[in-house]
């Protein structure tokens, strides 16, 4: 009796280790299928494991033998082993009365499956982890932004690693908060740009975000535990629109060209030209010219006055006018920008009114006798605004005369040539000259000035060279005898036997008493005077020059008449005498 009640409890106990076997295991691994819990028979206080029940069940089998003195034999074994899986073999899902294990919050790391193998002694390889979500993801929200999250798909423990944010805006937001929850298992190193840090906590206040802006964060964590590192993130903005109101100026600015520099008599081209550099239009743009003394216009007008009317923004308009040249000097013309909506402004461009000239003169003397030196004087003059460069004086003497002296000049022939190499502003260089000839007349001595400027001048000197006048007086022999009543005519001529001419040539005759003069002819009027006969002076007497003269009279008495003709001029400091006889019976 004793031996059927040890059997039918081995049988009870190997019974109850098979359906604990089967049944669901308190070690809660990580399959598809749920794991249940299932009670175990009221008969037994506490689920057993396996090791429990192949302990309890050796026990058993050892008293049995001691009292049957037999061994456990096979059937036992056999009813014990359908309740037992193979090696390996993947658990029976539960029956339908177990409730299936609650579902892994987000972010919460799953625990290592870590299976019981009774076939083996020594431990497994660690099985790899899967990651239940991705390594990067996006979160696309309602209120106007989306977030992308993203970092390594994996990294090595002790590493450091980033977590990456990308921040766009799809409309106009303010409020902008973006918060990260960091994993267990992780160092926070930095960020950028700077998050507030509330342990593992990280938050980003980006506040207000224009549509289509976006902002990159990033975060660097380093790895300190194995397994699946999740960071759980999120964001908030609100929505806004936006009322407003253009506040706006205009800005006017000009800008004034002109030529730098012109000649007196020139004209002088102006282009003011105005621009709105604001943000809003100008309207009623006027340009206003006071012309400064020195220049003129052709209306005669002072006061120029052109009407832009509006100017847009970053629109430019030009106005041109031209205007003359009157004195020189420098001057400076402004023209002022006005408008009804804006600020006035000027502009302003000078002008240099400035002359390159050159003065030449040269003096000497008006009459020289013939054989003897004429010095000359040149002188140069620079009365314009700017220097001349590489001045050349060049004298041409008459083919009749020689140049005696010409000092500092090069001389070729009858030519003097002086070089300057500057003369400047209101500088004066004189240079000296000295000709002559022995050829009387009217030479006019010609002197020429260049420079690299193109400045030109000439100067000429006239002088008369003057030979010596030679007067002579030629008589005419008259018959001889003449008796007393007989009536004769006495002819004689003046002669300029010189190469001058002579002035003043003034011829008087005297009578003697044994003649009556009757009448005076010839080249100047004569006057009758008593016994003296005077002619009227003649002038510029030239050389070679005859004048003819005759006296004609009556013998008052026998006797010998001896007739007398003077000459004077300015030539002869003593007058020529000269005297004929007439014989009357």
């Amino acid at each position: 009796m004793l031996k059927k009640l040890g059997i039918s409890a081995s049988l009870l106990l190997l019974s109850t280790t098979a359906i604990l076997w089967s049944g669901c295991s308190d070690s809660k691994c990580c399959y598809e299928e749920p794991i249940c819990e299932q009670g175990l028979p009221s008969q037994q206080s506490q689920p057993a494991s396996y090791p429990t029940s192949s302990y309890q069940l050796d026990a058993s089998v050892s008293q049995i033998g001691a009292r049957e003195e037999q061994p456990i034999s096979s059937p036992i074994a056999q009813s014990a082993g359908p309740a037992r899986q193979q090696c390996g073999a993947k658990p029976q899902p539960c029956a339908p009365a177990c409730k299936p294990q609650p579902v892994c919050q987000p972010c919460a790391p799953a625990p290592a499956c870590q299976p019981v193998n009774p076939c083996l002694q020594e431990p497994l390889c660690k099985t790899p982890v899967k990651c239940r979500h991705p390594s990067s993801n996006e979160l696309n929200c309602a209120d106007g932004i989306t977030v992308v999250a993203k970092n390594p798909s994996m990294c090595m423990l002790g590493d450091q690693y980033p977590l990456e944010f990308t921040i766009s805006a799809c409309q106009d937001v303010c409020d902008v908060v973006v918060t990260t929850q960091l994993p267990e298992g992780v160092t926070y190193i930095k960020s950028s740009p700077e998050a507030k840090a509330e342990g593992s906590k990280l938050v980003w206040n980006i506040g207000h975000m224009a549509k289509g802006e976006c902002i990159v964060a990033k975060v660097w964590l380093k790895c300190e535990c194995e397994g699946e590192l999740c960071a759980c993130f999120c964001a908030s903005a609100t929505p806004v629109r936006f009322c407003s109101l253009l506040c706006a100026k205009p800005l006017l600015t000009c800008e004034k060209k002109g030529p730098t520099e012109v000649c007196p008599g020139d004209p002088i081209h102006y282009t003011v030209t105005v621009l709105n550099r604001g943000s809003c239009a100008a309207h009623e743009v006027v340009v206003t010219d006071n012309l400064p003394a020195g220049v003129e216009h052709v209306s005669g007008q002072r006061t120029l006055c052109f009407r832009l009317g509006t100017l847009e923004p970053c629109q430019s308009k030009t106005v041109e006018f031209c205007v003359t040249a009157v004195t020189r000097g420098k001057i400076c013309n402004t023209a002022v920008v006005s408008a009804c909506d804006a600020d006035s402004t000027s502009c302003q461009w000078c002008t240099n009114i400035c002359k390159e000239c050159v003065e030449l003169s040269k003096v000497g003397p008006k009459e020289q006798m013939i054989g003897k030196n004429a010095d000359y004087q040149i002188t140069v003059v620079n009365p314009g605004d700017k220097p001349l460069t590489d001045v050349i004086v060049t004298d041409q003497a008459p083919s009749a005369t020689s140049i005696v002296s010409a000092n500092g000049a090069k001389i070729n022939g009858n030519q003097a040539i002086w070089r300057l190499k500057e003369l400047k502003p209101g500088e004066k260089v004189n240079f000296n000259l000295t000709l002559t000839t022995c050829t009387p007349g009217c030479f006019t001595n010609k002197v020429h000035v260049t420079n690299c400027q193109n400045c030109e001048a000439c100067a000429e000197f006239t002088t008369r060279w003057k030979g010596r006048p030679a007067l002579n007086i030629c008589l005419c022999n008259q018959e001889e005898p003449i008796c007393v009543g007989d009536t004769a005519s006495y002819s004689f001529k003046i002669v300029n036997q010189g190469s001058e001419a002579d002035n003043n040539v003034a011829v008087t005759v005297r009578l003697p008493d044994e003649l009556i003069p009757l009448a005076a002819l010839g080249a100047s009027k004569g006057t009758i005077s008593g016994q003296t006969i005077t002619f009227a002076p003649l002038n510029n007497f030239g050389a070679r020059q005859v004048a003819e003269f005759r006296i004609d009279a009556r013998a008052k008495s026998a006797g010998d008449a001896r007739i007398s003709v003077e000459v004077s001029s300015d030539s002869l400091k003593t007058p020529l005498t000269q005297q004929t006889s007439t014989v009357i019976n």
